[in-house]
């Protein structure tokens, strides 16, 4: 009898989370589809940017994590689009035909229209992002010791994140730290102080899904650490010199790193609603693709006239559910409607310091700190992965030092003609 195949898009939590399930079942055959040949564990994508990991300690061979799954096949490809009549995906210009497609291919960041946010902002969503904001910040700090023109190395030593969501806080304190233990240490020629390390909210609190308190202690911490926090802040344009914010004033930087949301990733032959993300229905496949299942960053179902989170444990939950709801059509059993399992929150702002909210119990400082990293070990692919992460935070901790400081591509910053950019008011802005 011909085996029921299922084709899964995205090596991410989601999707890696449907092939284990459906793996148990020798009546289907799997075949996963990724551009890359990894999972890539993307809570830990700032410490690679802020030069605390090393690319590979986050991220695993796809087909190791494959081998104990014998009806589990691996193609890697770029998918171009979705035929829902045929029923098959487009890779790299051929077709692989499904009985049952689960889509998990993940977000991009949302620019949300502002001019030059795709141009000259860098987001964080891919290795190469992550290695992209470790070589611009680098190479930022090794041209303003050269420099003699003072606007201009004020300008390379400011690091502007945009978004105070989870990545963004996490981020703007990791460069907070690298600032304080290592940069200080590597450029005797710059003063710490010269360094500064802006976040910008359009909102009027960072991690506003969390409790007021927990956005005041993680605002007051971010302060403590020289991080300026700017909410109520939005940002009207990105130019390669610098961010215009709303009320028309100037900030230059060369360095503009973009965590201000994200959008479903767009996928010709699927339907998109808000966001990019797609409307499923509770058992979380297309209504008018009933064959169809989308889970995480891209599933569009709403609960309660909300959307889900786009977090890894929400991806990986409606991943295992979508397979198992497919393997229950298969023994003719109805369908289950999803539901979410909230476990909680934790943000890391710095060390020994992080905000953690779980089934209303909120707590700070060390305790939230060592929970998450905790988490993030257990939860991180790869046992030659934790143990190396694990190495490299304990190193870290207690020589105050980040051991991967290497520029693989060194970045020109440019010279503009047009000076008067630089010569723009500046939000005067003082760090505490």
């Amino acid at each position: 009898m011909e085996r029921t195949h299922v084709v899964v898009l995205g090596a991410g939590f989601g999707g890696l989370s449907a092939v284990r399930e459906l793996a148990r079942d020798r009546r289907v055959r799997v075949t996963l589809i990724d551009r890359n040949n990894y999972h890539l564990f993307q809570p830990l994508l700032y410490q690679v940017a802020i030069a605390g990991l090393e690319a590979p300690q986050i991220a695993w061979p796809i087909r190791a994590l494959l081998r104990r799954y014998p009806n589990v096949r691996f193609l890697m490809g770029n998918v171009e689009s979705v035929d829902t009549v045929d029923k098959r995906v487009w890779v790299d210009g051929k077709a692989v035909s499904y009985d049952y497609l689960v889509v998990s291919v993940g977000s991009i960041a949302h620019d949300y229209g502002i001019p030059g946010v795709r141009e000259h902002a860098i987001p964080l969503k891919s290795l190469s992002d992550a290695i992209h904001i470790r070589d611009r910040v680098l190479s930022a700090v090794e041209e303003a010791v050269r420099t003699v023109d003072a606007a201009r190395r004020r300008a390379l030593l400011t690091f502007v994140v945009v978004g105070g969501g989870p990545t963004g806080v996490e981020l703007a304190g990791a460069l907070a730290e690298l600032n304080r233990h290592v940069l200080a240490r590597d450029y005797p020629e710059i003063a710490p102080e010269e360094i500064r390390i802006i976040l910008l909210e359009a909102g009027e609190r960072l991690l506003s899904y969390l409790s007021p308190a927990s956005s005041a202690y993680t605002q007051r911490t971010l302060e403590r650490m020289g991080v300026t926090v700017m909410t109520g802040s939005a940002v009207s344009e990105v130019t390669p010199f610098g961010v215009r914010l709303q009320d028309g004033s100037f900030l230059p930087a060369y360095v503009v790193i973009w965590t201000a949301g994200v959008k479903g990733m767009p996928l010709p032959g699927l339907p998109a609603g808000r966001n990019g993300r797609i409307p499923t229905t509770p058992q979380l496949f297309i209504p008018e693709h009933p064959d169809i299942y989308v889970v995480g960053d891209l599933n569009g179902l709403e609960v309660d006239g909300k959307p889900l989170p786009q977090v890894a444990p929400c991806a990986k939950q409606q991943g295992a559910w979508a397979a198992r709801n497919i393997l229950r059509r298969l023994r003719g059993q109805p369908e289950l409607p999803f539901r979410y399992w909230d476990k909680g929150n934790l943000v890391t702002i710095g060390r020994n310091h992080a905000v953690g909210e779980v089934r209303g119990l909120r707590f700070t400082g060390r305790l939230a700190w060592l929970a998450w990293l905790a988490v993030h070990i257990y939860y991180l692919t790869g046992f030659r992965n934790q143990v190396m992460v694990l190495g490299n935070w304990i190193y870290s901790y207690f020589t105050y030092d980040f051991a991967v400081r290497v520029i693989h591509r060194r970045h020109q910053f440019p010279y503009p003609e047009e000076a008067v950019r630089l010569e723009e008011p500046l939000v005067e802005t003082s760090a505490s």
